[in-house]
């Protein structure tokens, strides 16, 4: 199995691996870019997976209408699986009128709330509050916290690798994220193979996979699914 892992990640390793090729100045550009794809999409994450909290604890954790707090979930379903291209035309319109076509700023996700983290988060903030009666913050806010930080890493890789909203709002090169330059890569004429370890450095890899061990030796392994309230585990896959 581990052999089998190695061949088929073998492009990405050796892309990591090799010393990055160009100009002198490929090093300062290297940097830039990936300035340009992590910091946006960490700060994007943050606004929607943190205003999703908020939404969460108000609905699951709160109760406002009791048990059918969750019917309002249903404002938000349509908007359950939308992403860049459903809203592109309209935020890129928003960010004209702003004026921030072409901006550092502009890079940042435009969507204001991850709706998948409010449904999840709103079931894990129902669950908790259920099971520790009335203390919100030592039963619910606490216990769902670490949820809303792995949700939101989730959520930061992903808006990473989003080549499309990039392309709409960014046509300077010195703006390229690591995807759209990755993009103009393959695009172009001068017959330069994309680095295969761009879109997914080192650092970020191990990072991510230090928080998953974290999470799942820590946090997910304590978690629950019940039934009709039965605090019986589920059997694990």
């Amino acid at each position: 199995v581990v052999a089998v892992a190695v061949l088929c990640a073998w492009p990405w390793i050796s892309g990591v691996l090799s010393p990055p090729a160009g100009a002198p100045g490929a090093m300062p550009d290297a940097l830039r870019t990936q300035l340009n794809t992590w910091v946006p999409a960490v700060a994007g994450a943050l606004v929607s997976v943190g205003v999703a909290y908020l939404a969460a604890l108000g609905i699951g954790g709160l109760r406002p209408l009791g048990r059918r707090s969750e019917w309002l979930l249903l404002v938000f379903a349509p908007w359950l699986f939308a992403g860049t291209g459903v809203f592109g035309v309209a935020n890129w319109q928003n960010m004209r009128d702003l004026g921030l076509i072409d901006s550092f700023l502009a890079l940042i996700p435009p969507l204001l709330v991850s709706v998948p983290a409010l449904f999840v988060l709103t079931l894990l903030c129902k669950g908790l509050a259920e099971r520790d009666g009335g203390d919100f913050f030592g039963g619910v806010f606490l216990p769902s916290l670490p949820m809303a930080g792995i949700l939101a890493g989730g959520v930061a890789l992903v808006n990473a690798h989003d080549l499309l909203w990039p392309l709409l709002i960014a046509q300077n090169a010195a703006l390229f994220t690591a995807p759209v330059e990755q993009f103009a890569l393959i695009g172009g004429n001068g017959g330069v193979a994309p680095d295969a370890g761009t879109t997914t450095p080192l650092l970020v890899v191990a990072v991510a996979l230090a928080a998953v061990v974290a999470a799942q030796l820590l946090y997910l392994d304590r978690l629950a699914i019940t039934v009709n309230g039965s605090p019986s585990r589920a059997t694990s896959a």
